[in-house]
């Protein structure tokens, strides 16, 4: 009996044991799942925390040279990469080039001919980080010599903020924020917005203000001028190409036969252009004549005036227009593999001359659309309407002309005139240092302007005080008021292209730092 109760009270501690032991792993399971659901709840706080806006306006992501950038700010200079990327891309449509980017994340696009992975993000990235490095670069700079932005300077900034809302409405966005969220980010706002314009406009004025702060005296000018002449001189030619006459592959049984073909007639070619180079041609009329010959009376661009900076001519004929021994009237004939080039030699223009200087009241003629008529420019009702706009014109024009003549045809009865008459948005319709020609340079001052109003600056009886109401093709009608002629044009090429090299160099020395990223980088999102 004792060993009969003894296994039954065995049996039933055992199954307590085992009882109790389940149900602690049911407690241990639930514990699990308990701490998990609450760490991942901690995660997803966390998560919805950092990705907050207030954290991706305000948390550094990127240091450089002690100026850090939060999110926000670095996604403006990436956003700012890419759209300028997408602009230029935007200008070869049409041209044979295909659009490189596709719809997908920019992060799972490989950059073109990358050997370590680079993606299109890692591309706009450092493209980013370089720009906000050479900005860092010119702030410290900046900062470390007392330049603060002028009255004048911040108002400019506060009237590009007040436009943001006609660019929202223009572009069909309730209010401004929400246009710069579509172009920088879901994060920015107007105050982000500001602080990026004042750390941009600090630098680009600094920048500009050394730039402006050099100065040289006429003596480095001419100097300067003398020794790089060959590139800054003003070179007036004529071209005329003589092509080989054309050569139909499927004419021929063989490749060979075919090559043959194309070397005689290049060869003929070189020897028409040597021809003509011995009929003896000496004046540009001349030239003309046997450009319209080549080419037909019809083509009236063939054999024109080009007139180029040296440092622009094609390399082909640059040394023969460049020797000192040139004259008027020297032609040449330049054979290459493909066909022979006949240039004329017109003149060489050291730009000592002085530019000019006027005020002018402009009256628009309204714009003609020919594309909105069948026949386009040929088209009857197109030519009346041009006729009814020009005469339209002609009678304002007329009339403010009159006012003009009779206030006592002064400067100061022009400008009175202006904010009533004219259509010119140039303040006071001024323009100062206008040149003969124009020159390739992002901070050369001289202008151009139409040959007709040239014409009238550039007379060699010109006076100040002198007007002249001038109709031009290209815009209408100009009432125009000589005030004087200014410096020296080669004066303001030479001083042009030493502030540049010199400001250029300036700005070598300015050694970008190195972009440190934080851990916060983690929420930049390209």
């Amino acid at each position: 009996m004792g060993g009969m109760f003894d296994t039954k009270t065995d049996k039933a501690n055992r199954k307590i044991e085992r009882t109790k032991k389940e149900e602690n792993e049911r407690k241990k399971s639930r514990t699990t799942v308990i701490i998990i659901l609450a760490v991942l709840a901690v995660v997803s706080a966390v998560a919805i925390f950092l990705n907050s806006n207030y954290i991706r306006r305000t948390v550094p992501v990127v240091t450089i040279d002690g100026v850090s950038f939060s999110t926000t700010e670095f996604e403006f200079f990436f956003n700012s990469e890419y759209m300028e990327y997408m602009q230029m891309m935007s200008q070869f449509q049409g041209m044979g080039i295909d659009m490189p980017l596709d719809n997908r994340p920019l992060s799972r696009q490989p950059f073109p001919n990358s050997e370590d992975g680079e993606t299109w993000a890692d591309h706009f990235t450092n493209m980013a980080l370089m720009r906000m490095a050479n900005i860092v670069s010119i702030y410290n700079a900046a900062r470390a010599a007392g330049f603060e932005l002028s009255a004048e300077q911040q108002e400019e900034i506060d009237d590009e903020l007040s436009m943001l809302a006609l660019q929202a409405m223009f572009n069909q966005f309730p209010t401004a924020e929400m246009f710069l969220q579509q172009m920088f980010g879901n994060s920015m706002n107007e105050a982000t917005y500001r602080k990026i314009m004042e750390f941009t406009a600090l630098a680009g004025h600094f920048s500009e203000h050394m730039r402006e702060s050099l100065n040289y005296t006429q003596q480095e000018l001419a100097d300067y001028y003398a020794e790089n002449r060959d590139d800054l001189d003003v070179f007036a030619y004529r071209l005329l190409y003589i092509n080989p006459e054309s050569v139909n592959r499927e004419d021929f049984d063989t490749e060979e036969v075919y090559d043959e073909a194309v070397q005689a007639a290049v060869a003929d070619a070189h020897k028409r252009a040597a021809d003509i180079i011995t009929e003896g041609i000496e004046t540009s009329d001349e030239f003309v004549a046997v450009a319209q010959r080549e080419y037909g009376e019809t083509s009236d661009w063939i054999g024109e005036r080009q007139q180029r900076m040296g440092e622009n001519l094609d390399a082909a004929f640059k040394d023969w227009l460049m020797d000192d021994s040139r004259a008027y009237g020297d032609i040449t004939s330049i054979d290459n593999e493909s066909n022979s080039l006949i240039v004329f030699f017109d003149s060489r223009n050291d730009n000592s001359y002085k530019t000019a200087g006027m005020r002018q009241i402009l009256i628009l003629r309204e714009a003609v659309d020919p594309e909105e008529f069948p026949l386009g420019e040929e088209d009857p009702e197109y030519i009346a309407a041009f006729q009814q706009a020009d005469n339209e014109a002609r009678e304002r024009a007329e009339q403010v002309y009159s006012l003009f003549i009779n206030a006592g045809a002064t400067e100061s009865a022009l400008i009175d005139l202006m904010e009533e008459h004219s259509d010119d948005t140039t303040p006071g319709g001024e323009y100062t240092e206008i040149a003969k020609f124009s020159y390739q340079s992002s901070f050369f001052r001289a202008m151009q302007v139409v040959p007709e109003i040239e014409e009238f600056l550039f007379d060699d009886n010109r006076n100040v005080g002198d007007s002249e109401l001038i109709y031009t093709s290209a815009f209408g009608y100009h009432l125009v008021y000589f005030t004087g002629l200014g410096t020296e044009l080669f004066e303001l090429i030479a001083d042009d292209r030493m502030r540049t090299e010199e400001h250029t160099e300036w700005q070598s020395s300015l050694i970008p730092g190195e972009p440190v990223r934080h851990f916060a980088f983690i929420l930049v999102q390209v």
